[in-house]
Order: C-alpha cells, then structure tokens, then sequence
C-alpha cells in the first residue's frame, strides 16, 4: 500500500471520530434539556378573567358581517356571543362548519307559519336578515302575511291589481318611487304629494284627509283652486274638501249646506241652485 494512501484512511477515519464526537456531545445536550430559547414566566397576565369581545373588537377581524349587520341588520343588531357560542373552531379537515354555525329555531320559532320553514332561502345572510330577495317561494306567499294588500287590490279594482307584486317589489320590504312608472302631474311633483291623494294598493279609491290643502288639489285642479282662492264669496275662504267631503270626484249637493235659503214658491220655480249661481267657485257677492 502506497503511503499517499494510507494518510488518506488515516484522514477519513479522523474526520468519523470527530462527527461520532460532536454527535455524542448533542445528545447529552438534549438529555439535559430541550429548550433554545430561554422565556420568563409571566404568570400575571392569566390572574384576570378575559372579558368578551365588543362588536367592533369582533370587527377588527370581520368588517363584512359588522357592516351587514349595521346597515341592514334589523333585530340582530346585538352582541355577537348572542349567537355565536364557539369561536375559531372551524377544521377542514372536519368540515364542521354546520355544527358550529348558529341554527334560526333557537331563538325563531316559524314566524312565518308552516309553509315557510327554510329561512335561508329568504335570509340567505343572517347579517343582512332585511334584506331579502324576491325568490319564487316568497313570490308564492306575498298574501300569506299581506293579506291586507289582496283585500285592497280586490275591493278596489286598478291597473295595480293585475302586476304582479314582484314587478313593484323587486326585493322584500323595497317601495319603488311612483315615477318608476308614472309621470308627475306637474313638475317637481314629490312622491309625498303622489300618496296624498292615490294609496298605493287602491289607487282609484282617492281619500283626502281633512286637513288636505287646496294646493294639493292644485296638482290636478289648477285653474280650479286658483278661481275659487281670488273669488270674494265665502266660498274663496274654504277648502277644497270642505265641500268634496275627502273623496274624489264626489259632487255636493248645494243644499248640504245652505239647505233651502228661498221660500218654496222660489224654489219651485227654479229647483236647480246652479241656473242662477252659475259657478260654485266664483260666486257673486250679494250687494
């Protein structure tokens, strides 16, 4: 054997003992201990009971349902843990996420009676529970709840009665504008005015309070209110429904008022009160 060989064994066996050396000395040290980073107890900081968490502090982590909850929350705008008893216990690996997730029954018992038991086909967002989508199903119970509607589109026939609700309603609890279909009456006519005068589900049955200015009547009646208001008979100081009786299109009687202020050869003479008093809103004053 050559002796360049030979320094080379003599060489690798060196290097071994120093690895089985080194090897050794880690072991022992990981008998003693098994810890590299040496860390204080603090122990102080577990003496207190940990508070639960405000909605904006669960917010910090879940803008989405807070901001759900705060713009269109309804009833379900309280403390999280309400409903929410267990927290960041999601696995994948389990798939839990049902069992974890709060269920509707525990606090809601069918408020919409037994034909309507899948609350997340409306509700589809526990967060956002007023905002609800016009699904087939709700389309098929609007009067179950709204039995009031049906009444008033029966009993007073329009235009109205024959559109179905969700051409109106596109989504639960949303009242279009007026001007989505119709034209004002005059210009910078407002919603308001339009309510005033046409309910929404008996447009053609048209009431007025008693309390109804004239210039509502004005909308329609223009010529009409502005004669009688510069007229100098009694009837200029009146309003509209005085006479009208709150109804639409109903026509008094001149007798509902003055009775029958000529002896009776005069009046049967002349029965009708308009063949002298030509025009109810532009009386003449008697000298």
């Amino acid at each position: 054997m050559g002796i360049e060989r030979r320094i080379s064994i003599r060489r690798i066996l060196s290097g071994a003992v120093v690895v089985l050396a080194c090897a050794g000395f880690s072991f022992a040290a990981q008998g003693k201990s098994s810890a590299t980073v040496s860390i204080a107890p603090t122990p102080e900081q577990y003496a207190v009971q940990p508070q639960p968490l405000t909605a904006s502090q669960c917010a910090q982590c879940h803008t989405g349902p807070f901001q759900g909850l705060k713009d269109s929350g309804g009833k379900h705008q309280f403390a999280c843990q309400n409903c929410h008893n267990v927290f960041h216990a999601y696995s994948p690996r389990k798939g839990n996420y049902d069992a974890i997730m709060p269920k509707c029954a525990s606090c809601h018992e069918a408020p919409h009676g037994a034909k309507i038991t899948d609350c997340l086909t409306c509700h589809s967002n526990p967060h956002t529970p007023r905002k609800i989508a016009v699904t087939l199903q709700i389309a098929n119970f609007c009067y179950d709840c709204h039995g009031t509607v049906r009444k008033q589109l029966d009993t007073f026939p329009s235009k109205h009665t024959k559109v179905a609700c969700v051409t109106c309603h596109t989504s639960h609890g949303f009242k279009p504008s007026c001007f989505t279909c119709h034209k004002p009456h005059v210009k910078e006519q407002t919603v308001a005015q339009c309510l005033q005068c046409h309910p929404v589900h008996q447009p053609r049955n048209i009431v007025f309070a008693k309390e109804t200015p004239s210039t509502t009547c004005s909308t329609c009646h223009g010529k009409i209110v502005t004669k009688l208001s510069k007229g100098t008979s009694k009837h200029a100081a009146l309003t509209c429904v005085t006479c009208h009786k709150g109804k639409h299109r109903v026509i008094p009687q001149c007798t509902d008022c003055h009775g029958k202020p000529h002896n009776a050869s005069f009046h049967e003479k002349v029965p009708r009160c308009l063949s002298c008093h030509i025009d109810v809103h532009d009386l003449p004053v008697m000298k």
